[in-house]
């Protein structure tokens, strides 16, 4: 009998310990998880005051002279010139959060898929154009780049043009360099279906300038096989484009594009 109950004192010690480590586990879990979450929920927070910051300096458009010539560039992007001179525009797409300044790197073309205008570590990167590109020129094709973020900044409303209804509400955006402004009308709206890890069907982003009328119209018959319905607005040779690329959630590593055409 006493040793029966010896036993059963020393199970339920086992279980109660067991259940104490499970209930430890839990808690460490759970203090993960709030952890984890509190951290995506600061670096949005903090990636939206940097960039209302940036909308700011754009809006006060004084110039506050540290030396830099800027006098041929637009008033409202002194300041952000001088805060960082890899700046070459500001895109503003009509019915979306994008609002942003757009950057370029020419020495290291993947520089802004993890940093913010400032250079600072950021996972939400920034608007920034392919170093190939002459945005100033232009070429026929101006690529502009942005993570699709789940929060909605960068590039994470572009999906919404993936509605129809959506972009007959919403056909024109604006991208003005350091020096011009320009207003722009939406042309075509697509995913990229990529067929394996490194091909795509077609490579829309290798389309900068073209060659000839030819090359321009296999570029634009590219395009049409790719769109998700048709706008009705058509691209001719000659016409001045940019290209919003992103990441879409439709097609597993695919890219949700929207082309624009020059007013």
């Amino acid at each position: 009998m006493k040793k029966n109950m010896h036993k059963e004192k020393k199970k339920h010690k086992k279980n109660s310990k067991k259940r104490k480590q499970v209930g430890i586990l839990f808690v460490l879990i759970g203090v993960l998880l709030i952890l984890v979450f509190g951290f995506g929920e600061y670096q949005s927070y903090k990636s939206a005051i940097e960039i209302r910051k940036l909308q700011q300096l754009k809006e006060a458009s004084s110039d506050n002279g540290n030396g830099i010539d800027t006098s041929k560039i637009l008033p409202e992007y002194r300041n952000l010139y001088k805060t960082n001179s890899d700046l070459v525009g500001w895109l503003v797409v009509n019915g979306t959060q994008i609002n942003y300044p757009v950057v370029q790197s020419t020495v290291y073309q993947e520089f802004y898929l993890d940093h913010n205008f400032d250079g600072e570590n950021d996972e939400s990167g920034a608007v920034f154009a392919d170093a190939r590109n002459d945005v100033f020129k232009p070429d026929d094709n101006v690529i502009l780049y942005g993570h699709n973020m789940k929060n909605g900044s960068i590039f994470g409303t572009l999906q919404y043009y993936l509605d129809k209804s959506y972009y007959e509400k919403h056909k024109t955006m604006s991208f003005d360099t350091l020096y011009k402004r320009y207003d722009y009308q939406i042309v075509a709206v697509g995913l990229s279906k990529i067929t394996d890890e490194s091909a795509d069907t077609f490579k829309y982003y290798d389309f900068l300038n073209a060659a000839s009328e030819k090359e321009f119209d296999n570029f634009k018959e590219k395009i049409k096989s790719l769109e998700v319905y048709d706008t009705g607005v058509k691209m001719k040779y000659g016409d001045k484009l940019i290209t919003l690329s992103t990441c879409n959630s439709v097609e597993k590593n695919g890219r949700l594009f929207v082309i624009a055409k020059r007013n």
